[in-house]
């Protein structure tokens, strides 16, 4: 049963790689997707890389703020050069995880304290979700009101998702709470993880308690978002698609959510496929979508170069402040 269970752990997520890749090719034209490359011009793709790189200055840039606020210093630079170094970690390890077991790892090595780069972490997937799903809440609102009354059933999900995690956010940091979770694990004190996740747990809610850097880093989380749905605009505008900025804002951010639940290296697939549907949602032809998506993954796997090098210069960096 065990090893049943353990098999089917490790092939799952390329099972459901084969699954969501065969039903883009039965469902996708890709003759149409392949001849709407010819109207790709260089302008769009420098413009989607520019793009690219400021969504990763400013991830690295927000993270760092939580990192301050924790007495975790680092320069804007090394924030940046861990977060490119990290991404080309994610290609190795499942999802978003490999991520940020890698920076949480090499800031331990430098003498940071895990807990508080731990809580950093949790923050930041915490408030960068919500503020998914504020966004996309409100964009979704003015786009139904606009008359895409098929996309309401959608917008009461979101809007209910943003509400039960804004509950859970808010029992998280809940003392009371966490005292009944204390006692239930009392017997197990001595042990290490239980040990690790009570740190964590009080460097989570001290971290909790600086209101200023945490509305700061919402509201970058929101910019942020809207930066990686602008990295689609340059391109669809290139192959001639219809353009809906408040759908692309809307729909965009989900599919990105979703990924981040999917247990594969770098969501290769999976994110290409949400991004089709996300896209056909804001009524960009499905060709046009999967085009766009395909330029995404291949600056992404191009940008692989200067992530492996900022792993490398970060290794001597390591190695030489040792």
């Amino acid at each position: 049963m065990h090893r049943t269970a353990a098999l089917l752990k490790r092939w799952a997520p390329w099972i459901v790689l084969v699954v969501v890749v065969a039903l883009m090719a039965r469902f996708l034209d890709l003759h149409a997707t392949i001849a709407a490359f010819d109207d790709l011009g260089p302008v769009a793709i420098a413009l989607t890389v520019l793009f690219y790189l400021l969504d990763r200055l400013s991830m690295a840039h927000k993270w760092n703020i939580l990192l301050r606020a924790r007495n975790c210093w680092l320069s804007h630079w090394a924030a940046f050069r861990l977060y490119l170094a990290s991404g080309f970690i994610g290609y190795v390890i499942p999802a978003s995880v490999g991520r940020d077991v890698f920076r949480v790892a090499r800031l331990s090595l430098a003498g940071s304290s895990m807990s508080k780069v731990s809580a950093t972490i949790v923050l930041e997937r915490v408030l960068g979700l919500l503020a998914i799903l504020a966004l996309s809440a409100t964009a979704l609102l003015f786009v139904v009101l606009g008359g895409e009354g098929q996309l309401l059933p959608l917008l009461g999900a979101v809007v209910a998702a943003l509400f039960v995690g804004t509950v859970l956010t808010a029992m998280s940091m809940s003392e009371r709470l966490y005292r009944v979770l204390k006692r239930a694990t009392a017997r197990f004190a001595g042990n290490r993880i239980v040990k690790m996740l009570h740190a964590l747990h009080d460097e989570y809610v001290a971290l909790s308690k600086g209101t200023r850097p945490l509305v700061v880093f919402f509201l970058l989380s929101v910019v942020n978002q809207l930066i990686q749905a602008l990295m689609f605009v340059p391109v669809l505008i290139s192959l001639h698609a219809e353009v809906n900025l408040l759908a692309l804002f809307a729909l965009l951010p989900l599919s990105k959510a979703f990924v981040q639940f999917m247990p594969i290296p770098a969501g290769l697939g999976v994110s290409e496929g949400a991004q089709v549907v996300a896209l056909s949602l804001a009524h960009v032809d499905p060709a046009d979508a999967f085009a766009a998506a395909l330029v995404w993954r291949a600056i992404d796997l191009v940008m692989l170069l200067p992530s492996g090098m900022a792993y490398a210069a970060d290794a001597w960096q390591l190695r030489k402040t040792a």
